[in-house]
């Protein structure tokens, strides 16, 4: 201590010297309306290389500045302005909106960035000021309704990931998943272990004019990601945040109770009355619980050693489940570098993000088990051979059981334990060297790296009824591990030029991308060994090469041409098909820079937009490496073999291939219109666009022994898909003491299947041999295909009662008809923020409109023979209240009586929270305690759990929470 002091000290007796010998700024910047402090502003002492950023509240220190020196000070959507120092002390600076932010938005655009005004392509921006509010635990519900044409559909298991549609997907066949790009690495491990909070922006590319560039992996559109970086100013910024949320059950199955099955089979199956028992359980309230969700994660953002801007993030999430025993854990780090060197001719960014998650996964056959177990039965049963489990069974013999009827719902999540790990390791470094001889010319080098490996134990009790294996009890242990690895390497070269009124800016370049993966799984290691099949699966890998080029022309500030080619080569293909040609071009008028329009009070931002482009599909599933040559041996013990002398041998069977298979090929023609108004008090999009995607991959029937095979893949056919957009943001209120903003887009999609060669395809399947969906020339992708349903005069359905169709007397497989489609026609998505002096308010809706669903849960159970009176006479099971609707003996799985209207609105979330400044007397901090409700209120025609059902047919989901949410932001 004493050592300090005399540091102290010295320092003290220095101080009037150093005084004396130069001066300091100090100051706070706010915005010239509201007077609310504005972080992150460059405030740049011009000439030289002293600069700093204004913290969270808006302030600032520049010391060693001298008398006469230019302070400039600049932040993205603001004029910037310069201030002379005549040996001020503090300032306060006050920066104007610039009169189009729109022009000041980064756009990332793939191979680079451009400025939103200069952009030709579809694409669209979210910045942290855009993202959903509320519980955040994943990524894709960041923004989650926030772009017109884009869809998420978030699972409800926890850690669960979100499938993502842009304008409706371009294949039937193959994925119709965008490519992700994080930091300049394309990825394909999913988002799950990326903490939200690491998450900067998102530029979503959604024409063919602006993926193109992506060639063979931008037909589903790209979603790019830039994640927070590190600051140029001196000092540590420290934030931490932390969420607490209570998960609730928002709505469950509608079945009958015990007192009502009582009258149920009492009614209906007299002959089991003595099946009934004398409880009275909701199986649904077994299995289900109040989960709890911490999340948790601090970052430092600063300069290192004064010459590294960094970022370092630690985080941590745990979520319990709604369904008993379901939980995941993710611990996350992130650390970002972006140093520059050589007066910024040369730059570094270096991104590391190591990421493990603990999954337990819950047996999800017990959502169905409680709706169809019996309520009159309590849980517990002291005779039961199953750990006590109340089971319908019959003892045969001693360790010799039949089983029949529906699993105990609790026993099926309590006597499994199924847990898997994963680590995960991604990221990049990526070199920037402007030429010190040509600095018109960059060249750029990136480095990606992403490696996972996970590992997993499935055990099942062997006192358990799912244990049992041939009659005895025996139950089951399994060990897996997968590992996956994605290395990148991505180098152009840039030139970009001015030429008077003309600009100039040309791109060219390699990408060389490669991915292997392996897997082991060990069949039940508690089988005789004879019957373990343990094996090691090794992937034959993906190679993936390019070559592209890019070149945009500015003329005059007011006319925009880009022009992309990429020429990819992929190894799913074989030698023939193994590269494919994707040009694209664009065409942009800044029509508000023209003089009838530059100085209107009225249009602020007006932009057309024109394009076109093709994109190519290389992830095509189980067709890849269709061309492939192979043999498999029949079977050791079972399969065909061959006698020679006393010895069977393995047989080599060749398989079928096809050779010639090739790219599926998405071409897309789009028109926009950028706007704003009213000095930009409203800005928005508007996009009308046509797809058409031809060669499309499917598995279809070939001449008998003309292929080593009876069916495979082709291409053959073509599918189109049109739509317009619409995105509107309004600024309804900006005043010094409170802001009201308004988001609203909407997206229209009609998507068809124009040919499929004379085909057709039979898609959803509900059952042995029963299908609810078809692919067919002229319909939406899976529109349900079924018999008509004959109703009497109260609107009952008449069981096995068909409309005869084609009016041959009989009702045969030709009188099925389209009867609607899973996808919606409509799209919206509204948000509105609100700030009040220190509150702070926010809502998020979305809504869905033309699409249905195939009610499985009841079409599935909902009727007497084989379901409420069970295949074995010494069962009954429950059912959902829709048999007293339909009063059904047999399985009608293909009546079109069960496809519902799920059109849905939905209140996403609500959020309240207050700020309170240098709390603690910590000067430059900032907390923010917030509170509100996820998942707040679903209105549907749809009676099942939630009408929100990724691909049409419901056959139970897990089920979305309803969250009641406490956090806080602390920033200092």
């Amino acid at each position: 201590m004493k050592a300090i002091y005399k540091k102290l000290f010295v320092l003290l007796l220095l101080l009037p010297a150093g005084l004396l010998a130069q001066s300091s700024l100090s100051g706070v910047v706010v915005d010239s309306k509201s007077n609310q402090p504005i972080s992150g502003v460059n405030v740049v002492v011009k000439g030289t290389q002293q600069n700093v950023t204004t913290d969270f509240d808006g302030k600032f220190k520049l010391s060693k500045i001298k008398e006469g020196d230019a302070v400039v000070f600049s932040f993205v959507g603001y004029n910037t302005q310069t201030v002379t120092f005549t040996n001020q002390t503090n300032l306060t600076i006050k920066l104007q909106e610039s009169e189009n932010q729109l022009q000041e938005v980064v756009v990332q655009v793939g191979y680079g960035s451009v400025k939103k005004k200069d952009a030709t392509g579809s694409v669209a921006v979210i910045t942290a000021k855009d993202f959903n509010k509320g519980a955040i635990t994943n990524t894709e519900n960041l923004l989650n309704g926030r772009v017109a044409g884009v869809v998420v559909t978030q699972g409800g298991r926890p850690g669960d990931g979100a499938a993502i549609r842009i304008r409706g997907g371009a294949s039937l066949g193959a994925s119709n998943d965008p490519l992700v790009v994080i930091d300049g690495l394309p990825v394909n491990n999913g988002l799950s272990s990326i903490n939200p909070n690491d998450i900067e922006s998102f530029s979503i590319l959604k024409d063919a004019s602006a993926t193109a560039i992506y060639g063979s992996r931008g037909s589903n559109g790209v979603v790019l990601i830039k994640t927070k970086k590190g600051s140029k100013q001196d000092g540590i910024k420290v934030s931490y945040n932390s969420l607490t949320t209570l998960n609730t059950i928002a709505k469950k199955v509608d079945v009958y109770s015990a007192d009502e099955f009582r009258n149920l089979i009492t009614t209906y199956v007299p002959s089991r009355v003595s099946l009934l028992g004398t409880g009275s359980t909701d199986w649904q309230d077994a299995i289900y619980r109040n989960g709890i969700t911490f999340s948790n994660d601090v970052s430092f953002r600063g300069n290192l050693l004064k010459a590294i801007p960094t970022r370092l993030s630690v985080g941590n999430t745990s979520i319990d489940g709604v369904l008993e025993t379901s939980s995941f854990k993710r611990n996350t780090i992130a650390l970002s570098m972006t140093p520059s060197f050589l007066d910024n001719h040369l730059k570094f960014e270096v991104n590391a993000n190591y990421a493990t998650e603990k999954n337990r996964y819950a047996d999800e056959g017990a959502i169905g088990a409680a709706i169809s177990f019996n309520p009159t039965f309590v849980n517990y049963d002291p005779n039961s051979p199953f750990s006590g489990y109340k089971e319908y069974y019959t003892l045969n013999s001693p360790n010799n059981y039949t089983v029949y009827g529906a699993s105990n719902p609790v026993a099926l999540l309590q006597q499994k334990e199924n847990r898997g790990r994963s680590n995960r390791f991604y990221g990049n470094i990526q070199t920037e060297y402007k030429l010190h001889f040509f600095e018109d010319v960059k060249a750029v080098v990136n480095l990606g790296y992403d490696r996972s490996q996970g590992k997993g134990t499935n055990l099942v009790s062997p006192n358990s009824r799912s244990g049992i294996y041939n009659a005895a009890k025996l139950g089951y242990d399994q060990n897996t591990w997968g590992n996956s690895t994605n290395t990148l390497l991505d180098s152009y070269l840039n030139y970009n030029k001015k030429f008077g009124q003309v600009k100039v800016d040309l791109t060219a370049g390699y990408s060389y991308q490669n991915f292997e993966s392996e897997s082991y799984y060990s069949t039940n290691k508690l089988l005789p060994l004879s019957e373990q099949k343990p094996d090691v699966v090794t992937s034959p890998g993906v190679n993936l090469q390019a070559y592209y080029s890019r070149l945009n022309i500015d003329l005059s500030d007011k006319y925009l041409l880009t022009v992309n080619f990429r020429r990819d080569g992929s190894s799913r293909f074989s030698e023939l098909n193994r590269w494919g040609n994707f040009p694209g071009a664009a065409f942009a008028w800044k029509i508000s820079s023209e003089e009838f329009l530059k100085n209107s009070k009225t249009v602020s931002e007006l932009k057309l937009r024109l394009g076109w482009g093709v994109t190519g599909q290389q992830d095509i599933g189980a067709a890849a490496y269709d061309y492939f040559q192979r043999y498999n041996l029949s079977a050791a013990t079972s399969g065909a073999t061959y006698q020679f002398g006393d010895q069977y041998y393995q047989l080599g069977r060749p398989e079928g291939y096809n050779r010639n298979l090739k790219w599926e090929e998405t071409t897309t023609i789009n028109a926009g219109l950028d706007f704003g108004l009213f000095n930009d008090k409203v800005t928005g999009t508007l996009d009308v666009y046509s797809k058409t995607s031809n060669d499309l991959i499917a598995y279809v029937p070939e001449g008998s022994l003309q292929n080593f095979r009876t069916a495979g893949f082709q291409n053959i056919g073509s599918l189109t898909s049109k739509g317009a957009e619409l995105n509107v943001n309004y600024k309804a209120i900006q005043t010094k003491n409170s802001t009201l903003s308004f988001n609203y887009n909407i997206a229209y999609n009609d998507i068809k299947i124009k040919d499929l060669g004379g085909l057709n395809f039979a898609q959803g399947s509900v059952g042995l041999d029963l299908y609810t969906q078809i692919h067919q020339e002229r319909l939406a992708p899976n529109t349900f295909w079924l018999y008509e349903q004959v109703y009497d005069a109260a609107g009952k359905p008449l069981e096995g009662v068909y409309v005869d169709r084609n009016g041959d007397g009989q009702i045969t497989s030709l009188d099925k008809h389209a009867f609607k489609k899973p996808n919606a026609d409509i799209t919206m998505g509204f948000m509105t923020n609100y700030n009040y002096k220190k509150w702070d308010f926010s809502m998020a809706w979305r809504t869905s409109l033309g699409n249905y669903i195939f009610d499985n849960v009841n079409a599935s159970r909902s009727f007497l023979s084989q379901s409420i009176s069970d295949n074995n006479v010494n069962a009954i099971n429950n059912t959902t209240v829709d048999f007293s609707n339909t009063l059904f003996t047999q399985k009608r799985a293909e009546s079109d009586y069960y496809v519902k209207n799920a059109s849905w609105l939905k209140l996403d979330n609500v959020t309240i929270g207050y700020l309170i400044e240098s709390p603690f007397n910590v000067e430059s901090s900032s907390l923010r305690l917030y509170s509100g409700v996820q998942n707040v209120l679903t209105i549907s025609k749809y009676k099942g759990m939630d009408p929100e059902v990724f691909g049409g047919i419901d056959s139970t989901i897990y089920p979305r929470a309803r969250m009641f949410l406490l956090g806080l932001n602390y920033n200092f």
